[in-house]
């Protein structure tokens, strides 16, 4: 195997070159980073001083590495597909060498010792004759290395070539440290958002039954008010009243009372599913809903249907509600207040004319 003095270069041109390839790395985004850093690489191993030069990182738990970048000469062969999740205690005195050193210089593969076998093994394979790697290091822990070969050739490394190799690896380890502090941050800002998304949902929907609470009926019936009237299209709005609420709470207790509302509530997200039907819990025992495009008869028909499915239902075990019905056409700007007055007053007549029925009040 013949041996390679590490060749002499230009340090200014090599300084300039480096130079240039950090501002294009502290500029660069995460998916242009991999280009850049192989430019890294590649200055590296210019002019002939080295045959392949990489990059491994470290799984957290220190199990495997994995060759993340990789530049070779003219006519020396790529190994990075080869050299994924390659188990570390395959190599462990490799490692061992690079946690307690930070830094391993190999001028000559045939005269490793016995103890370094599935190290020098591999090397072997690869045809390497010479080797360095040196640590890459993110806050204090060793996270990979940055490293070179020479291919069928030996060499006495120098303290250029591992400073120069240390300039490289800070440069890699800084720009990975970056993207992956942008990556934090975008996790960060992500479970932000979907915790105050939740925030938002929670401070509009009812805890029991995980309908639309009054804050959140207000805002909807608000907006469909507007869209309604801009349109001149109807809009239904149902009050449904459990009938004789507080005694079945006296009677049975809180939590039968709190089992008949999920109910309720459940037959309503059953009975209105229609595209823009929307229903509130909007106090104690009453809900709401609001049904777009809705006419008076097919609301009658709804309702109708709805006192049969609870006057029926098993788990309601002789339950009934009392149904108002509100529909209209807005002609003039209506409040949500107007609307639910007129809605609340229907529901009251329904309960005056013997409850588990419904009264509909219509305005064209």
């Amino acid at each position: 195997m013949a041996l390679t003095q590490s060749p002499t270069h230009n340090d200014d041109s090599f300084a300039y070159l480096i130079l240039d390839i950090s501002t294009n790395l502290i500029n660069a985004a995460p998916d242009e980073a991999a280009s850049h850093i192989e430019e890294a690489l590649a200055a590296l191993g210019s002019g002939g001083r080295k045959d392949r030069c990489y990059v491994f990182l470290f799984d957290e738990n220190y199990q495997t590495m994995s060759n993340t970048h990789e530049w070779v000469a003219v006519g020396v062969s790529a190994h990075k597909e080869d050299l994924q999740d390659v188990p570390i205690n395959a190599m462990p005195w490799f490692f061992e060498v690079m946690l307690r050193d930070g830094k391993l210089l190999v001028d000559d593969v045939s005269q490793l010792p016995a103890e370094t076998a599935g190290f020098k093994a591999e090397l072997e394979r690869e045809n390497i004759g010479a080797m360095m790697a040196v640590g890459m290091y993110l806050e204090a822990k060793l996270i990979g290395f940055v490293g070179c070969d020479l291919v069928q050739r030996k060499t006495h490394w120098q303290n250029e070539d591992v400073r120069q190799m240390r300039l490289v690896a800070d440069m890699i380890t800084n720009t990975i440290a970056r993207h992956r502090s942008e990556a934090e941050l975008t996790r960060v800002q992500a479970e932000l958002r979907e915790a105050n998304a939740l925030l938002a949902r929670q401070a509009q929907h009812d805890s029991l039954t995980q309908l639309l609470n009054r804050r959140g009926l207000d805002a909807v019936l608000d907006s469909e008010l507007r869209r309604t009237q801009r349109n001149q299209q109807r809009l239904t709005v149902f009050m449904i009243d459990i009938d004789h609420f507080k005694r079945l709470n006296d009677e049975r207790g809180h939590i039968a009372g709190d089992e008949a509302l999920c109910c309720v509530a459940q037959q309503l997200k059953t009975t209105f599913q229609r595209s823009g039907e929307q229903v509130a819990r909007y106090g104690g025992d009453e809900f709401i809903v609001i049904a777009p495009n809705l006419t008076p008869f097919d609301a009658s028909q709804r309702a109708a249907a709805l006192l049969e499915a609870i006057r029926s239902s098993e788990k309601l075990d002789g339950v009934t509600v009392s149904i108002g019905i509100f529909s209209l056409v807005p002609q003039s700007a209506l409040t949500t207040d107007e609307v639910l007055r007129k809605v609340d007053h229907a529901v009251y007549q329904a309960k005056a004319e013997g409850r588990d029925g419904f009264v509909l009040l219509s305005r064209q």
